[in-house]
């Protein structure tokens, strides 16, 4: 079921303490009439963490408790070898998971082929590939090889690369808002500004973050 609840102010007033974000698992007090309070977040089984680029917190977490981290790009602009292994080299400690990178877009794109296109930026040994279009449905049973009842998935990547555009496709419905690229420049508008823990209709969880800016 569904339970209202806020952060209890005195049990998350230590700099060190962790903070809930959405994916946590925590402990609260419950209050049948009003909101409920949360005490404690319980220790995190995954996480996805960066250096904060606004300078105001050392870290910044970006995911947590996930089964598969999928790192979403584009194959039809703005691709970046040094994104993708910056994307890599932290989800080298990000506990309990696994990390698949999605090519996205790939109608876009004449002829495309998965195995050309990781060859020739060179990548094809540096994690595993999936390539999809949400608006065809190709690669979506890769796809599906990952989301499935009881996993959760956190999509991430830079705002526009199609991440709420897969959820829709995997719910069959218009979960969530979606816009449609821009002609004179070929990128999506961003639409999700915060986080959201999705379940899908056969049980699957999926975690839709904010476009990732910086």
């Amino acid at each position: 079921g569904e339970v209202i609840a806020r952060k209890k102010k005195s049990a998350f007033l230590a700099e060190d303490t962790v903070k809930p974000i959405t994916g946590d698992y925590v402990r609260f007090r419950f209050n049948p009439h009003g909101e409920s309070m949360i005490t404690s977040v319980e220790p995190r089984q995954s996480w996805f963490v960066r250096r904060d680029p606004t300078a105001r917190r050392k870290e910044q977490t970006l995911a947590v408790n996930f089964d598969t981290l999928f790192v979403m790009m584009s194959a039809a602009a703005n691709f970046s070898v040094p994104r993708l292994e910056r994307f890599i080299a932290l989800s080298e400690d990000m506990g309990e998971a696994e990390l698949v990178v999605v090519l996205t877009k790939i109608d876009l794109v004449e002829n495309f082929s998965l195995a050309a296109f990781l060859e020739s930026e060179g990548i094809a040994d540096k994690a595993e590939f999936i390539a999809i279009s949400s608006k065809t449905g190709a690669g979506l049973d890769d796809v599906r090889r990952y989301v499935k009842p009881g996993c959760t998935t956190a999509l991430l990547g830079l705002s526009g690369v199609g991440k709420s555009s897969l959820v829709n496709a995997l719910a069959g419905d218009e979960w969530m808002a979606t816009q449609e690229i821009q002609e004179w420049s070929g990128k999506g508008r961003h639409t999700t500004t915060s986080r959201e823990l999705v379940m899908l209709p056969d049980g699957a969880l999926i975690m839709d973050t904010p476009g990732i800016r910086e």
